[in-house]
This record gives structure tokens, C-alpha cells and sequence, in this order.
């Protein structure tokens, strides 16, 4: 039997260039302190054992010759449903059974009512980067870096319905805080390491709103098709604005950051509002009206329509005033814990 394996990966944010990445555009996404947990270890029983912080139980399964997953028992679905994939993705038909265990918790907060809510960071490609790397170690599979990657990705892309840019995979495969990206990042196996800013303060909320990914990048590619010409030259717009962000970021420009960031939010708002996307929710629209208040830039990350949003300022005062403000509000918004 192969030695028990133990992989953790980080969750992510996207500071900028969402749905834009999609277009071409750069990206700068970073790690956070919450992380999943990936166990593999052999067995004795006679058949795979699937375990996961989020459904209670144990759930049996067995392979085929094709690498389809078969329940024996009862079936965690789409709980269960990266375990098919990335079975799939490695084309896995492992003559020993194994013990597959995810700890999600970290992943997951408890609001003010005591419910567990889906935080926005990334499960999905945490737990692809994580069983791909898990099981490819356990297994002593010999697969490079680069085919580690592109098996993750492919692994999520089956999840997502093959949409989305995979910069999220990318992020937490990588785990080198914060990055810049493109959409052909994975297939080029390059990326920019990047520091965070010195005197750029950032906090993480949580809506306790639920987002669907593939539905609104599904809703952005139709408002490109729909509205062609009016999209196209906000699209644009979109690129150059990433292109002078990714300058400014590297020469740790403050001010620059936040007015570029501002630039770009009012871009995404036209397209969101031009196709009804559902990025912009009510949520997300009230609490950047309280950022404005104590100058603080707020926004939403990664696919928005609820989920998570992120607030940036130059002044902590200010941040803090703010997150005191939404929490007078009662709004049942969380900010997310983190180590620092």
C-alpha cells in the first residue's frame, strides 16, 4: 500500500480583470488564508470510500474500465461530482482502493442566524487542484508540473460546463499569493508573481448570497453576441484598463490602483447593465454606496451576483469605519477571518 497522502489548498480572490480575463485581459488574483484539506489513503475494503466535510456519511463507490465513477450507496451529488472528473481527467483506473476525505470547512462561515454559508473563494478549484495533486502523489503517477496543471483545469472545466478562464485553478495550483494572469496562463504555464502593495488595505466580505459562475459568464458571453456593437468598445476599454493596472500595480502606485480599479468597475457595470448579467446585485450596489461614504473602493470578486465582494482603501481608518458602518447596518454581512 502507498503511504497517506495530505494536500491543502489555498482559496482565492480575484482583485481584478474578471469577465475581462475572458477577453484577453490581465488578471491579478491572490491567495487567502482559508484553505481545503485533500486525504487519500489506502483501504482494505473492497471498494473506494468518498468522505467530505460538506454532506455527512460515507459514500462507497467503485470505478469502471472508462474511469466512471459508480455509487453503491447513496450518491452526495454534486458533492461527489469532482471525484467523477478528476477520475476522468486522469483517466485513473487504480487497482488499490482508496480513502478520499475533503475538509472543506474553512470554506464555508457561519452567518449571524448560525448558518453555514458557501463562501465565493473557490471551492471548486480548490478541490480540482487538490484531488488532482492528492491522487497523483498517493498513485506515484508521473506527471510533470505542467500536465498537474492542465489536468486540474480540465478536471474544473467539466465541473463549470467548460466555462470560465481558469484563473482560479491557476491561483490556487500556483499558491504563491498574489499573481497576474491571462487566460492562456495554463496552457503556457506562465504567470507573474506579484507583491502585494504596501499601504493598500483590503477586507473580504461575504453576502451570504449565492452565486451560479457558469450562469453569469454564461450571461456575459450572450451579452457580447446580443449587443456587439455597444459591448465591444467597453470591452476594449476593459483591456486598457488591465493593461495600466498591471503597471501600476508593479510599481506600487496606490493611487493609481484605486482610481484604475474605479475605472474599471464602471465598465463592468455598463455591460452588466447592457445584458441584465446579474452581476450588479442589490447587495453589492448598497454596500459600495456605503464605501463611497467613508472613501473607500468597494467591489465585487470574481463572478459577483452576490457571494463575495472585496473593499480597498489607503487609510485602515477609513476601511475600519466602513466594515463598522455595515455591521450597524445589520445587513447579515460577514468579513472573512483572516491570520494577519
Amino acid at each position: 500500500m502507498n503511504s497517506p497522502v495530505q494536500i491543502s489548498v489555498p482559496g482565492k480572490i480575484i482583485v481584478s480583470g474578471e469577465y475581462a480575463v475572458l477577453n484577453g485581459a490581465f488578471a491579478i488574483v491572490s491567495t487567502i488564508d482559508q484553505k481545503l484539506k485533500v486525504s487519500i489513503k489506502s483501504t482494505n475494503h473492497d471498494h473506494h470510500v468518498y468522505t467530505t466535510s460538506i454532506v455527512k456519511g460515507r459514500f462507497p463507490f467503485l470505478h469502471d474500465n472508462d474511469s466512471n465513477i459508480h455509487w453503491l450507496a447513496s450518491d452526495p451529488g454534486v458533492h461527489g461530482s469532482l471525484v467523477q472528473h478528476t477520475f476522468k481527467a486522469l483517466e485513473l483506473i487504480p487497482e488499490e482502493k482508496l480513502y478520499i476525505a475533503i475538509d472543506s470547512s474553512e470554506f464555508f462561515i457561519s452567518n449571524k442566524k448560525n448558518k453555514k454559508i458557501k463562501l465565493g473563494i473557490g471551492s471548486s478549484a480548490a478541490v480540482s487542484v487538490g484531488l488532482i495533486k492528492a491522487l497523483s502523489r498517493h498513485l506515484k503517477l508521473p506527471l510533470s508540473p505542467e500536465i498537474l496543471l492542465e489536468k486540474s483545469n480540465l478536471a474544473h472545466r467539466m465541473f463549470q460546463n467548460n466555462l470560465g478562464s481558469g484563473i482560479d485553478v491557476l491561483c490556487s495550483f500556483a499558491d504563491q499569493g498574489v499573481i497576474e494572469c491571462t487566460k492562456d496562463s495554463i496552457n503556457d504555464f506562465s504567470w507573474t508573481q506579484l507583491n502585494w502593495p504596501k499601504g493598500l488595505y483590503i477586507k473580504i466580505l461575504t453576502t451570504s448570497e449565492n452565486a451560479i459562475t457558469h450562469q453569469l459568464i454564461g450571461n456575459y458571453y450572450k451579452t457580447q453576441k446580443n449587443f456587439s456593437e455597444e459591448c465591444s468598445p467597453m470591452i476594449q476599454e476593459l483591456l486598457s484598463i488591465t493593461s495600466k493596472l498591471s503597471t501600476a500595480w508593479k510599481s506600487q502606485s496606490i493611487n493609481a490602483i484605486l482610481d484604475l480599479l474605479v475605472a474599471y468597475d464602471a465598465q463592468l457595470k455598463k455591460i452588466d447593465h447592457l445584458g441584465s448579467i446579474g452581476i450588479y446585485t442589490t447587495i453589492h450596489k448598497n454596500i459600495q454606496r456605503v464605501a463611497e461614504e467613508f472613501n473607500v473602493f468597494y467591489k465585487p470578486s470574481g463572478a459577483g451576483g452576490g457571494d463575495m465582494g472585496i473593499a480597498l482603501s489607503s487609510s485602515p481608518e477609513s476601511l475600519n469605519g466602513f466594515l463598522d458602518q455595515i455591521d450597524r447596518l445589520n445587513w447579515n454581512i460577514s468579513c472573512l477571518p483572516s491570520k494577519d
